[in-house]
C-alpha cells in the first residue's frame, strides 16, 4: 500500500497529502496527517533504480534501432540521448516516491539505519 501511495506522489500514511514540496525534495510534514516523511531515507535506491529500469527499456530498443537500420551515430546521439534524460527526468520522483513508500511500509527510518 504504501509503495503504491509513494508511485502516486502522495504520502505513505494517508495518502492524501503531497509527498514532495518540489521536485525531489521530501515535504518536512504531510499536509493532511502531519506525518514527518523526512525519516525514510531515499538518497542513493531512485536514481539506480531509475537508470536501471530506464536502460532495460532502452537499451533493448536502441540495438533494434541499431540493426533494423544501421543509422550515424550522430542519429543515433540525437535520438536516444534526449529520450533517456527526459525519461530519466520524468520518472524519477515516481521512483523517489516508491522508494518512500517502501520504506515506510518496512519501517525503515534513517536512525534504524545508522544502528
Amino acid at each position: 500500500m504504501g509503495v503504491r501511495r509513494g508511485l502516486g506522489l502522495r504520502c505513505p500514511h494517508c495518502g492524501e497529502g503531497r509527498l514532495f514540496d518540489r521536485y525531489l525534495k521530501v515535504g518536512a510534514r504531510c499536509g493532511s496527517c502531519g506525518a514527518d516523511n523526512t525519516i525514510y531515507p531515499c538518497d542513493d535506491a531512485p536514481p539506480y533504480l531509475t537508470l536501471f529500469l530506464i536502460g532495460h527499456l532502452i537499451i533493448p530498443l536502441m540495438f533494434w534501432m541499431d540493426k533494423a537500420w544501421s543509422p550515424a551515430m550522430w542519429v543515433m546521439f540525437a535520438v536516444w540521448l534526449p529520450l533517456i534524460a527526459g525519461l530519466t527526468l520524468a520518472a524519477l520522483p515516481f521512483m523517489k516516491g516508491a522508494v518512500v513508500g517502501f520504506a515506510w511500509a518496512t519501517g525503515v527510518t534513517r536512525e534504524s539505519v545508522r544502528q
